[in-house]
């Protein structure tokens, strides 16, 4: 299995909102598979809850739809 490093994150690896706190601040432990995917566990870095794999990716892509979302400033 490859694993990617901290140089080679995907650009759409976005914090995502803790169910449990609501904050969107998160720690990844064991690296990320070729996907960008954590392979290890991932915790929010406030209240330490740990994300089910299958909660964490339904909440990256909410995450990511958000941001998709926001456009910069209109031009006067």
């Amino acid at each position: 299995m490859a694993v990617m490093t901290n140089t080679n994150l995907p650009k759409n690896l976005l914090p995502v909102t803790c169910p449990v706190c609501g904050e969107n601040q998160n720690t990844m432990i064991g690296g990320f598979d070729v996907n960008g995917l954590p392979i290890g566990t991932v915790n929010c870095m406030v209240c330490r809850h740990t994300f089910q794999r299958n909660d964490y990716i339904r909440a990256l892509e909410i995450r990511r739809q958000e941001f998709a979302r926001v456009t910069g400033p209109s031009k006067i």
